[in-house]
Parts: structure tokens; C-alpha cells; sequence
């Protein structure tokens, strides 16, 4: 690998170097240039690369700077330049080939994947032909391991595309070695533990002598012993005439016997001791036993514990008896503090004992540490702190501390030397220090940090600052020595690694351009950008080389897989049955344009939905999003079965978002439909535009504000917005004509570690205009069911035609309490209060009126969100009403 890859080095550096002799002389500007044999990129990032521009001479310093920089994005074999006397610069190209994908032929022991792990050359990286024999040979040798000595491996390569191929292994596996007999030497006495030790090893007679399996084998043997009590097993082996001889070293066997331990676990102390962990017992380890059990004893308020060890050998079994005794356990009962003039309140909320805490003596020689490191940072250098008093009566320590504070040294000047580039006005306000501060080396350091940034942003990157104290007496003077550099610039931009993502997918998202000073912390946000495309897993950003007062930067990105399919089954009590299937990609054109494929069936409902997303339209960071959706339904009582009314919708919407800081988000979209409307029982019809075909064509502006912490399972934060439609027959050419407006908030709030409490509050109103008197029935609101007020079927809630039927409303108010209770292992549970009801018209509203219903739920914690079983019960119910209700559902209710 050495060689080869100084072979290229020097390769390189001869075409550099004729590349340079060539053209040393020229003066020809450049009228036109073209490049011949690229595939992989555009002409645009090869020209930039090497720094070419139409009308210029040729630079032959430049030109070498170039051809480096194309070589370092590692697609080219070769780069020839020629320039003719007409001024024509030709650029002639050989690309590496790439391995586009490699298939498995022959093989059924070993799987595809398995091999390709092993294999020498991968999928996605460039081709090495010089390589080939040894991957076979590699690959024959994984084979051997595995059982397969006489295995043929071929490789066959086939050309995909100009500059990438496909690897065909085909593998004749030949005629395995396997194991006709196992012999295991030295197995434990026990009858049942020999079996169980067998039962442990996969490989058994008749299998293929796999050593890799023998090698899983082996350290399940060596586990076994070792949870049995044995120090340092060895396991030993060998092959011959089709015998697999297994030799079992089990070494030493310690057996630890705890007594008098009533308060501590005996899992707990087992857990410290070191004797497994390191293979071995001696007299240091069992006084660090002794040690980490009396700290453990210590942790859990018990001071006066001892432990003595008695130990016992006989033959190769040691035996180790730990004799606890615990002693009475002890709180904190005054800590107390002489000769301090810092409150005393703050010196305690330092330290980790705390008054009606555990006592715990190892924590006090830390906490005497930090005490004596807060009076210094105060400037008190010459602080002493006393080894502490303490006096145990009973079941309470009092702790009493004497501090001599000495004088306090206070920094008398803050000087700057060799600064240049900066006024020291500047440079002041980074610096957290002035004159009549407490001395802290802490505050210092930081300064000194808070320097270095500054420079570093202008593109500093060499500055270097030293720190000068002279300290006479209390006072200190500090003297910061700034040796400034020169200032470095960014020059080009090398990207590697996208074989799939166009180079100016990446570029857009740098934090930084050409000419900019370098600023290492732009390339931390740069980063940051990359990897929100999700197309990327990993991307590495830093200085390649500088000349001069310019520094090229190279960006070397990993490119994940694009594309996903995924799937699901679920029930719901209102849908009953139902499921998914997704299909999406998330790099378009290699431009990390996003498109799905989204279907939905439950015995209620299918739809169909393709999503477009654009993050840059017309080359600029606008988001722009497009859906096609078809879908049939039909609404159904939840209770008798019967059908309210069946819908076919197609629509199509058009949009696009906006950023508003770090937690809004603002959008406006434009979507038409179509609605067929039917089935629908006569007493729900309240409109003509109830049955039959509607378009409504309409304007949906919004803005949202989402500052949780989990968008699934939020546990702190809020989700608010407010969102508005309008469908208008003279604007739109909409066949209805309407407002709707719909407002939302919800909070998040933890109140323990295993508590958070929920609010959301919900609110709409709607109003036709214009020809339109009542709200089609498509759009009308409606409540009811396990994500508005549970305790009520779906949309059972509000106005009701005579004979009982929902028909929905132009205005609601909808009010959710919960308090949740996360109990571990993905389970919680949760009480909640629902409120909310719905009116015919806005004026129609009545608080009043509200329905209320309480519950508990029931929740298990997925990965797309939390399996949900709530049970509501109807507070003022109604006659004729239900009493209850049950729901079944996937996510939180807000």
C-alpha cells in the first residue's frame, strides 16, 4: 500500500512539474477553454478547481495549486492541459472508476452480506485493479476459516457506466471440513452443569469446523466459567482427523460469601469487587474490595461500617469470606462554618453534603477541595481550610469547618501588548476582568480564550497570547502579550466524497465563501447544515493548505442511503383495522430534493399521496412543497355502524415555508379539490353543496411556534399556531366561498423526573360569504373521539339533526388536561380532562355549554410515538347517552 501510494505521489508530481515547465513561458490569455472526459461533476467545478478564468495568462504557480486541488477530490486518474496559440485551454480528463455495486454469486453458507463485510474492495469506493488478487486471496482465506478450504473465488468486473462497474463474485464453495466428534477435557463434575456448558456451544457433530463460530463458542465457555466463580479460565482447542478437542483451563475458583450486610444488596457489593474484572486475587485487590465496599457503605449514609475479609484456600479454590458490619446509619445535621465572611447559605450550596442528606466522609475531603478553589477564584490565594470537625450523636453529624481567608488580592490593571489589528476598546469588552476584580486564574484563562476566538474570526488563526502576573502585595497586575500573526483568508473549497449529491448541494449550505477570513467556528455551523439534509452521515471540514495569506478548505462528506420503504399495521376503535406502506427519497436529481409516496387503507378510509419537496426554488432558500392527494372515506356511527355520508376528494396544494428565527416557522399554500360527496343520510344535508361534486379552490396562510423537546413524546416546551383558509368564487374561482381560522396552543411542562404536566387549548370559527350561507359539510367542525374529548364517540360531539345524527359546526373550543407519569421501560400512565363543544354559528357560542369528561390512559413508548389506550368518562352526561368511552390509537392526543 506504501508503494503504491508513493507511486502516485511521484506520478502526480511529474505531471505537475511538466505541467509547470510547459507553460512557464506562455503568455497567451485564454480565450476559451474546454474539458473533455468528465462525467462525474460539472465542467463548472473542474475550471474552479483549477483556477482557470476565461481572458487571463496562465499563472504556472496557480495551475499547479489547481491540478493538487483536482487530484485531492479523488475522481481523476489523470489531468493533461494543453493550450494552443488561438488561446483554446483543452483539458482532457480520465476519471477512476468506481465500484457502483457488487453481487454475490454461488455462495450459500456464507451470506452476501457477511463477505461483502470482508471483502477488500466495497461498494461506493473507487476501484483498485492493483488489488484484486489480494482481496481473492483474502477473500479464500475467510472461507478457509470458516470450513471451505478447496473454495474457488472469481471476479468478474463489468462496465455500468464511463466511470463505474459492477464486481461479480462468482464462488464455488467446494466440499466443507466438518466435525464428526467433539471432545471437551476437564468439564465440571456436575452432571447439570456439563450439560449446560454444552448446551452453550452452536457448533455441534456433523457441523462445518467454522472457526468463527468456534470462536464465539470459546467465549461463551469463558463466561460461563467466570459467572461459576473461576478467575481466569482458559479455554484451549485444536483439530485433527475430523476431532474437535476442547481443553478447559478453569484456573482459580474464588467464591465470595457476603454475611451482615442487610442494608446494602449483596448484587451491589459484588458488583465493586475487582477480582473477576482483573482476572486475579491479591492481597492489593482485596484491600481495594475492602475499600470500594466501605465507599459503597459510605454513599449510603453508614460511616461507621467495617468490613474484614477472612480468606481461606484449599487446593486451587480460594474462598472469601467478607464479615460486614454496618452500623447505624447518619444524616447531616448542622454544617457549620468559623471565620468566613461569604455568606454561608452559598459556601453549603457548594458542597455535595447537605443538611438532612446522607452523611458521607469521602465526600468531605471533596468538598473541602472545592470550597478552597471558590475562596481562590474569589481572589483569597492564600485561603486555608482546616480538616473539618465532626461530631455524631446518635443519628445526625454536625460539621464544623474553620476557613483562615488570609487578604484578598484584587487586580489592580489589565494590560494589552502587540495588539495591531484591533483597538483595545475591542479587545476590553471580551475580556471579563478590570481593575478592583477579585484575582481568579479562572476568569484569566478565559480571557485568554475569549482573545484567541476574537482573533480567530478575523481570520487570526495563528495568534498566540501569553500571560504576565505580577502579584505585590493584594493587588495583581496582568498583562496579556498578543503575538497577532498574519491573517489568513479562505481560498477554494475541495469537496469529496459525493458520488451522488451534485457539489452544489453542499456548497449552499457553507456558512463561508471564497475571500472570507477563515473562521474555524463557521465551519462547526457549516457542519451542522449538512448534516439537516439527511443525506449525510458524516462530513469532515478543515485547512488543507495554505499559500500565502489563502488557505484551501476541504470538505470530505459520507453519503448515507437516500432512499426508505417503510410499513405499518395498527387498530384504531374507530377505524378498526388499518396500515401503511411509504416509500421515499430524499435526493432527487442528486439535489436533495425530496419526494414520497405515501398509501393508507383501514376499513374506513384509503388514500394515496405523493409529497414533493424542494429546499431551494429558483435557486434560492425557499422551501417549496407540493402534494397530490386522493382519497375515499366514509363516516360512520361508531356505535350502530350506520354510514353518515361517504366522500371522494382529490386535491392538489402548492406552498411554501419560511424560518422565522430559531423556533417559528410560517407558511402559505394554495390548494384546489375536488369533493364528491354521497351516501349521505338526508337529515345531515344542511347545504346544496352537501351532496354531489364541489371544488373548493382556496389560500392557507399559517404560523407555527415549536419549541419542544420531542415532537413524539414532548416532556417540556410549547406548540402553538394559527392557521387560516379562504375559498372565494370571485378571487379563486372556488364553487363556495368561506373563512376558516383555527388557533392552538399547547405547553409542556416537567415537573419531576418522572412527571410532566400537558395543556393544550384549541379554538376555530368559520363563515361563509358571499353565495355561501352555510358551510359545506366537509368543512364544517366536528368533536368527539380519541383526540379531541374522549368519553365521546368520533364526532359525537355538538349540534344533532332530529333524530340524532352529528351535522357538525362553524365554530368549537376544545380544552385538554393532562398529567403523565412515566413509570420506565417505555410505560406511563396518565390522568386527563377534557373540555370542549361545538356551535352552529360563532354567536351560538355559550362557555357554558362546555362538555366535560376525565379518564386514564395508558401508554407504550415507539418509536413513532406512543401506543395509546385512554378510557374517558362523560361527567354531565346526557340522557341517552353512553357513560363511557374506550380509545385506541397511536401518539399523544396534543
Amino acid at each position: 500500500m506504501t508503494k503504491i501510494a508513493l507511486s502516485l505521489l511521484l506520478s502526480v508530481s511529474a505531471l505537475l512539474l511538466s505541467a509547470k515547465n510547459l507553460l512557464a513561458e506562455t503568455q497567451t490569455p485564454i480565450r476559451q477553454i474546454e474539458v473533455e472526459g468528465i462525467y462525474s461533476i460539472e465542467k463548472e467545478e473542474i475550471v474552479y478547481l483549477l483556477d482557470l478564468k476565461e481572458g487571463e495568462v496562465i499563472d504556472p504557480e496557480r495551475l499547479e495549486r489547481g491540478i493538487k486541488r483536482a487530484f485531492l477530490k479523488g475522481i481523476f486518474e489523470d489531468i493533461l492541459i494543453e493550450l494552443s496559440s488561438e488561446g483554446v485551454l483543452r483539458v482532457k480528463v480520465k476519471e477512476r472508476d468506481f465500484i457502483e455495486g457488487i453481487k454475490v454469486r454461488g455462495n450459500s453458507y456464507l451470506k452476501d452480506k457477511f463477505i461483502k463485510k470482508h471483502f477488500l474492495l466495497k461498494e461506493e469506493m473507487p476501484m483498485r485493479y492493483d488489488m484484486v488478487e489480494e482481496a481473492q486471496k483474502r477473500l479464500k482465506a475467510l472461507y478457509a476459516f470458516s470450513g471451505f478450504p478447496n473454495v474457488e473465488v472469481l471476479l468478474e468486473i463489468k462496465r455500468a457506466k464511463p466511470n463505474s462497474i459492477n464486481l461479480v463474485l462468482s464462488i464455488k464453495e467446494g466440499t466443507p471440513i466438518r466435525i464428526k466428534k467433539i471432545v471437551i477435557s476437564d468439564m465440571p463434575k456436575n452432571e447439570k452443569e456439563q450439560k449446560k456448558m454444552r448446551s452453550l456451544m452452536e457448533l455441534k457433530e456433523g457441523d462445518v469446523y467454522d472457526q468463527f463460530k468456534l470462536k464465539t463458542d470459546i467465549e461463551a465457555l469463558s463466561l460461563r466459567l467466570r459467572k461459576s466463580g473461576y478467575l481466569d479460565p482458559v479455554v484451549e482447542y485444536s483439530f485433527e482427523d475430523t476431532t474437535l478437542h476442547l481443553t478447559i483451563l478453569r484456573g482459580k475458583r474464588l467464591m465470595v460469601n457476603i454475611q451482615g450486610n442487610e442494608k446494602v444488596k449483596a448484587r451491589a457489593i459484588q458488583a465493586v469487587l475487582p477480582f473477576f474484572e482483573t482476572g486475579d486475587f491479591r492481597d492489593e485487590l482485596v484491600e481495594e474490595a475492602v475499600s470500594k465496599t466501605l465507599s459503597l457503605y459510605h454513599e449510603n449514609g453508614y460511616p461507621f461500617a467495617k468490613v474484614a475479609p477472612v480468606i481461606s484456600r484449599y487446593d486451587d479454590e480460594i474462598s472469601l469470606n467478607l464479615f460486614i458490619f454496618e452500623g447505624r446509619k447518619v444524616k447531616v445535621g448542622s454544617i457549620r462554618f468559623e471565620a468566613v465572611s461569604i455568606a454561608k447559605e452559598r459556601l453549603k450550596e457548594i458542597m455535595t453534603l447537605k443538611e438532612k442528606g446522607l452523611f458521607n466522609p469521602n465526600a468531605l475531603e471533596t468538598d473541602i477541595a472545592v470550597i478552597k478553589e471558590f475562596y481562590m477564584a474569589l481572589g483569597y490565594l492564600n485561603v486555608e481550610v482546616a480538616e473539618p470537625e465532626v461530631d455524631i450523636r446518635d443519628s445526625s453529624a454536625s460539621i464544623n469547618i474553620k476557613i483562615t481567608e488570609g487578604s484578598r488580592v484584587t487586580v489592580s490593571s489589565v494590560r494589552l501588548m502587540g495588539v495591531k489589528h484591533f483597538s483595545e476598546a475591542e479587545l476590553e469588552d471580551v475580556i471579563p476582568i478590570s481593575e478592583g476584580d477579585p484575582y481568579n486564574e479562572i476568569d484569566i484563562a478565559d480571557a485568554r480564550l475569549r482573545i484567541i476566538d476574537l482573533y480567530g474570526k478575523e481570520g487570526f488563526v495563528d495568534a498566540k497570547v501569553e500571560i504576565q502576573r505580577n502579584i505585590v502585595e493584594n493587588t495583581a497586575e496582568v498583562v496579556f502579550s498578543i503575538e497577532e500573526g498574519s491573517k489568513v483568508f479562505i481560498g477554494k473549497t475541495i469537496i469529496q466524497g459525493n458520488r451522488r449529491s451534485k457539489t452544489v448541494v453542499i456548497r449552499r449550505e457553507l456558512d463561508y465563501s471564497e475571500g472570507m477570513p477563515l473562521n474555524f467556528s463557521q465551519f462547526g455551523t457549516s457542519r451542522q447544515r449538512l448534516y439537516r439534509l439527511g443525506i449525510f452521515t458524516d462530513a469532515k471540514i478543515e485547512v488543507q493548505d495554505r499559500y500565502g495569506d489563502k488557505a484551501d478548505i476541504a470538505i470530505k462528506v459520507q453519503e448515507g442511503k437516500a432512499g426508505a420503504v417503510e410499513f405499518g399495521l395498527g387498530y384504531g376503535e374507530y377505524e378498526r383495522y388499518r396500515g401503511f406502506v411509504d416509500i421515499s427519497y430524499r435526493n432527487l436529481f442528486g439535489m436533495n430534493r425530496q419526494v414520497s409516496l405515501r398509501a393508507e387503507l383501514s376499513t374506513l378510509e384509503s388514500r394515496h399521496i405523493l409529497n414533493y419537496y424542494e429546499p431551494w426554488f429558483l435557486g434560492r432558500r425557499i422551501p417549496l412543497r407540493a402534494l397530490f392527494l386522493t382519497e375515499q372515506k366514509k363516516e360512520k356511527n361508531i356505535d350502530t355502524g350506520q354510514t353518515r355520508y361517504r366522500i371522494k376528494r382529490h386535491a392538489v396544494s402548492v406552498g411554501t415555508e419560511k424560518r422565522i428565527g430559531r423556533w417559528a416557522k410560517a407558511d402559505i399554500f394554495y390548494e384546489f379539490s375536488i369533493a364528491k360527496t354521497f351516501d349521505v343520510l338526508p337529515d345531515v344535508i344542511l347545504t346544496k353543496e352537501d351532496t354531489g361534486t364541489l371544488s373548493i379552490s382556496s389560500i392557507m396562510p399559517g404560523v407555527v411556534y415549536d419549541t419542544r423537546d420531542n415532537a413524539f413524546d414532548p416532556r417540556r416546551g410549547m406548540f402553538a399556531g394559527v392557521s387560516l383558509k379562504i375559498a372565494s368564487s370571485e378571487f379563486l374561482f372556488s364553487e363556495t366561498d368561506f373563512v376558516k381560522l383555527i388557533v392552538h396552543v399547547s405547553t409542556y411542562k416537567r415537573l419531576t423526573k418522572w412527571l410532566v404536566s400537558a395543556v393544550s387549548l384549541k379554538g376555530g370559527t368559520a363563515k361563509g360569504f358571499g353565495r355561501t350561507k352555510e358551510l359545506p359539510l366537509i368543512e364544517r367542525f366536528f368533536l368527539g373521539g380519541r383526540s379531541t374529548v374522549r368519553g365521546y364517540a368520533q364526532d359525537d360531539l355538538g349540534p344533532k339533526s332530529t333524530v340524532g345524527t352529528p351535522t357538525g359546526g362553524s365554530a368549537f373550543t376544545l380544552g385538554n388536561l393532562e398529567l403523565r407519569a412515566y413509570v420506565g421501560r417505555g410505560w406511563s400512565f396518565v390522568g386527563f380532562l377534557d373540555a370542549g363543544n361545538v356551535w352552529p354559528e360563532l354567536d351560538d357560542v355559550q362557555l357554558d355549554k362546555l362538555k366535560y369528561t376525565t379518564g386514564i390512559g395508558l401508554r407504550y413508548i415507539t418509536p413513532v410515538g406512543p401506543l395509546r389506550l385512554d378510557y374517558g368518562y362523560k361527567i354531565d352526561r346526557e340522557p341517552g347517552e353512553s357513560t363511557s368511552e374506550i380509545h385506541f390509537s397511536i401518539g399523544h392526543t396534543f
